[in-house]
């Protein structure tokens, strides 16, 4: 066996594999949109920041202190406004889907 012989044997390996799952990932390469991964953050940090809002606002009642209203404020605005941005996001993977 020559060099030659073992390098074209080495090609004959890399064929291509197909991807586990029959090889379909949903979405094509290269074609995620582009705002949804700004959407998502966008909803997680405005849901964690309710939620630490609201923790604050328990925590200080719990204390006897006064509440300062910016917590109360941002837990009126911060989850509503994260639970329809899931809630759209929900939808729209739902229609992506039913497209597809």
């Amino acid at each position: 066996m020559t060099p030659d012989d073992h390098a074209s044997d080495s090609h004959a390996s890399d064929t291509h594999r197909p991807e586990p799952g029959g090889g379909r990932s949903g979405v094509p390469a290269g074609s995620a949109p582009r705002g949804l991964p700004v959407l998502m953050i966008l909803a997680v940090s405005l849901a964690v920041l309710g939620l630490v809002s609201l923790a604050a606002i328990l925590v200080s009642a719990f204390l006897g202190w006064t509440v300062w209203p910016g917590f109360v404020l941002a837990s009126y605005f911060f989850l509503p406004v994260a639970f329809l941005l899931m809630a759209a996001l929900v939808v729209k993977a739902a229609l992506g889907r039913r497209r597809s």
